[in-house]
């Protein structure tokens, strides 16, 4: 019989099953759960067979490779059904393509499992409310996978405005999406006809807006029959199979056909603007609010054959007490803010702060703070090195650690009233709370409302619209808006959500 001390021994390991294996799950999450001592994997689900036979291979190696061999029992799972109803089973880790993410994550919270789950958390607004209606009701640990809140630079960012440091907020710039067919160092890898949206729905890839040879057609949509495409589809309108939507066997790269359309993900709005809009999010304090008004682009509208004649950049939310945020084109910066007293600008490996009397965003001053040129204001400190990366691990010198130390110091930030939520790692962050039962760093709500801010800006740009906004209802104010813009039109074979 057991006895009260290995039944406390047992709550201290988490059993995990992963549903999606792609390049985020192979790369970067179950290496870095496994990794955790309190962490068991258990089992990998994804409709690929190969992809989920890699998984396994690669988790019962590792447990053999470090001397675990008893925990070596990782099993192949083809339907993530499988894992949500394993009772064995006490969270699941959610990596799969957008339009998955809130049915998996809403099922195996009411099977009584703890979620992670991948950002965007949601496809659309209808499906964000869910989430956050599950998450209350069952009341199980949630962590979306925001990793940038587990990241000094943000952090040390949002303390700095959080505080007052720079006066009151008036302005932020989320900056996202490729601007024009020149190469852009920041994004290299990514074709340079994508903007902010997503896409009208397409059967095919059309990079570039190259018409396709039928030889190139035929090529991506051979019959693939390692893997289950109505599966993938799961609640998207039926479509045929395309490898450019789900690669064939392990892939090295990140599939941004699917992101891109309509069916499956919100562009870059919902890819980065995840990031950085989640960033602005917890620098003003939204996390449980919203904008009240979404304004439109005015900008021209896009003679690219791939983007339905949408606006690519330039709309801009407007919150109750007349902050405006922007969305601008990808540059040094995915976040800016400007305050009455000064400036914070802050991307992934870089931060710089200025303090004087505050601007207005001009194209000017953005290049100026690109280029960490800006003379308007006091420069207190700028990091622009070569630390600058994806994953703040993979730093080649300590000029970030450096520029942060001296902010600390400056604004005395250990000993600033308001303390903002710190965790070195998202993912050991959300394996701490499902053992302590506390609140993660990045919530269901907050993941919810960043997601919410991705589709009110996809809505904008998709629909050529303006319209006001109800934070705490989550739906359209005073007569404006379309309903049916907040949700998918049809669940496909039956996978709406109920809770």
């Amino acid at each position: 019989m057991a006895t009260k001390e290995t039944s406390k021994a047992a709550a201290k390991i988490v059993r995990m099953g992963f549903i999606g294996y792609g390049i985020q799950g192979r790369t970067v999450l179950v290496p870095r759960f496994i990794k955790q001592d309190n962490v068991i994997v258990k089992s990998v689900c994804d409709c690929d067979r190969i992809r989920r036979e890699a998984a396994v291979k690669f988790v019962n190696d590792y447990y053999r490779e470090n001397k675990k061999a008893r925990l070596a029992k990782c099993k192949a799972v083809a339907d993530f059904r499988d894992i949500i109803n394993d009772k064995e089973i006490d969270a699941v880790c959610i990596a799969t393509p957008d339009h998955w993410h809130a049915y998996i994550a809403c099922a195996a919270m009411k099977a009584g499992k703890d979620v992670y789950c991948e950002k965007p958390l949601t496809y659309s607004v209808e499906e964000a409310v869910l989430v956050m209606k599950a998450q209350k009701k069952f009341k199980r640990v949630f962590q979306t996978g925001a990793m940038q809140r587990s990241w000094r630079e943000f952090r040390t960012a949002c303390m700095i405005v959080r505080n007052g440091l720079i006066g009151k907020v008036k302005y932020v710039d989320c900056n996202y999406g490729n601007a024009s067919a020149q190469d852009n160092s920041e994004i290299a890898n990514f074709p340079a006809n994508l903007g902010g949206p997503s896409h009208p729905h397409r059967f095919f890839c059309q990079w570039n807006g190259a018409e396709k040879k039928a030889q190139d057609v035929a090529t991506e949509s051979a019959p693939n029959p390692d893997v289950d495409w109505d599966m993938w589809l799961g609640p998207a309108p039926w479509s045929p199979y395309s490898d450019q939507c789900a690669p064939r066997g392990i892939n090295k790269y990140y599939p941004m056909f699917w992101r891109f359309d309509d069916n499956y993900g919100t562009g870059f709005n919902g890819d980065w603007g995840a990031h950085h809009l989640d960033i602005a999010q917890w620098g003003l304090d939204l996390d449980k609010s919203g904008p009240v008004k979404v304004v439109c682009s005015e900008e021209p509208y896009s003679v690219n054959p791939l983007h339905g004649g949408r606006r690519q950049f330039g709309m801009k939310f407007i919150l109750e007490d007349g902050t405006i945020i922007f969305h601008n084109p990808f540059g040094p910066w995915g976040t800016v803010f400007y305050g009455t007293k000064g400036i914070v600008a802050v991307n992934r490996g870089r931060i710089a702060v200025w303090q004087g009397r505050g601007v207005k965003p001009t194209p000017q001053i953005r290049k100026e703070l690109g280029d960490a040129s800006f003379s308007k204001m006091k420069k207190i400190v700028s990091s622009i090195g070569e630390d600058y990366g994806f994953d703040p691990s993979q730093k080649s010198d300590d000029r970030l650690a450096s520029c942060l130390d001296t902010l600390d110091s400056y604004f005395k930030l250990e000993e600033a009233p308001l303390q903002l939520y710190k965790s070195k790692q998202q993912e050991q962050n959300f394996i701490d709370c499902c053992i302590s039962r506390k609140p993660t760093i990045s919530p269901a709500e907050t993941g919810a409302r960043a997601s919410i801010l991705c589709q009110l800006c996809n809505i904008s740009y998709v629909y050529d619209a303006s319209f006001d906004w109800d934070p705490v209802k989550c739906t359209f104010a005073n007569g404006t808006g379309d309903p049916a813009w907040l949700k998918r039109p049809y669940y496909r074979n039956g996978w709406d959500i109920k809770l």
